[in-house]
């Protein structure tokens, strides 16, 4: 994706109230260490996170070719964020379907999806820019479908952009001192207390259907830090949706079967070592001899001692093979750019049944623009087999 799909109109002239809105909806999505640097390009002025940063927009006076131009920037910003920032991504593979239902679904994206859609497109409740992002009314799309807001063709991509709202928890310490008396009393045996708090955040889902590399990407939001409501799981909900809708139009489900498992790229990353830095990394290594080989468990012996054992003393070279079931990779970027990190996380359980070790979920993070995402999902994609076109 070169380009942005479905571009804001550009304002003649913004106001202080169109860019606090722009930056109450990056709040609720972009890492502050991310989001910073991308603020302060803009003339805005930055404080020490996203609460105080807020509240001085909402009170500063700046002139209007600033706001204009902050505007323009946080816009373009916000929107990219939304289809590439901060995503579990899976693949369908066309392929994987017989010839003639791949057509179906390759010819609807290319020449018709666009007209069929376009009535449900001016239904939509909100454009991307202008979703919701306090709880009050973020309430009311809880329970709902995701509702679709957008859908472009470009580069022989069709993007349908699926809004929703999810709820996240997260655990904060609480400061007891600032407890009443009888709160304090109660608790006084504790070093530390934890609350939950959860939050309802507006989420964009992006599915692309590739009709070049015969590919369905289905690119579902996450926050970072927080755990996701269980109940309702995204993926389902925005793959529901995606079928009912080609159903309507071509009689069928465009995704079922397919879904790739990513697993056969996590040795070839882990063996090329111009593919970023290796940050995280969950493995088995393998030994006749050797505490490597002990199934996941803990290894008992009686008659050696295992400061000496030699891959507790030696390492990789000492083993016969290390197996990575999750990696982590992290590319450094140049400011004002972070780092992007993709990891790919497979369990150990299926390494040691004999199951099969899929992996059908990759985890993208920094990614900003197109280019950022596109790297990140080739890194993937070039590294894993596929039946030929």
């Amino acid at each position: 994706m070169s380009a942005l799909p479905s571009k804001p109109d550009v304002e003649a002239v913004a106001t202080r109230e169109q860019v606090v809105a722009i930056l109450e909806l990056l709040e609720t999505r972009m890492l502050w260490s991310t989001a910073r640097p991308i603020i302060s390009a803009t003339g805005i002025h930055v404080s020490r996170g996203w609460r105080e940063t807020l509240a001085h927009a909402r009170e500063d006076s700046y002139s209007d070719a600033i706001w204009t131009s902050a505007y323009k920037a946080l816009s373009t910003a916000a929107r990219w964020h939304t289809y590439v920032g901060n995503k579990h991504v899976s693949f369908f593979d066309l392929r994987e379907q017989n010839e003639d239902a791949k057509g179906e679904v390759l010819e609807w994206a290319l020449k018709r999806a666009i007209d069929d859609l376009r009535p449900m497109v001016r239904r939509r409740p909100f454009d991307i820019l202008d979703a919701p992002t306090r709880k009050a009314d973020l309430e009311q799309y809880k329970t709902s479908a995701p509702k679709l807001l957008a859908a472009e063709l470009q580069g022989g991509k069709l993007y349908l952009q699926f809004f929703s709202t999810r709820a996240y928890s997260m655990r904060e310490p609480l400061d007891i001192t600032k407890m009443s008396a009888a709160q304090i009393k109660l608790f006084e045996e504790y070093e530390e207390v934890i609350g939950v708090k959860t939050r309802l955040v507006p989420c964009f889902d992006t599915v692309v259907v590739d009709t070049t590399n015969d590919l369905v990407e289905f690119r579902i939001d996450f926050q970072p830090g927080m755990t996701e409501d269980k109940n309702s799981p995204a993926f389902a909900r925005v793959m529901n949706e995606f079928n009912r809708a080609t159903t309507k139009f071509i009689g069928q489900g465009a995704v079922g079967v397919g879904l790739m498992n990513l697993h056969p790229a996590i040795n070839p990353m882990y063996l090329d070592a111009a593919c970023g830095r290796v940050t995280a990394l969950g493995f088995v290594a393998t030994s006749k001899a050797s505490s490597s080989n002990n199934h996941g468990q803990i290894h008992r012996t009686r008659t050696q001692d295992f400061r000496k054992d030699s891959f507790h003393v030696g390492g990789k070279q000492h083993v016969d093979k290390v197996d990575p079931y999750t990696i982590g990779i992290t590319w450094p970027a140049k400011p004002p750019k972070g780092d992007l990190y993709l990891e790919l996380k497979g369990s150990v359980r299926a390494i040691y049944s004999g199951k099969l070790r899929a992996v059908t979920t990759a985890e993208f993070l920094g990614c900003l623009d197109g280019a950022d995402y596109d790297f990140i999902a080739d890194q993937v994609l070039r590294r894993l087999p596929r039946r030929k076109k």
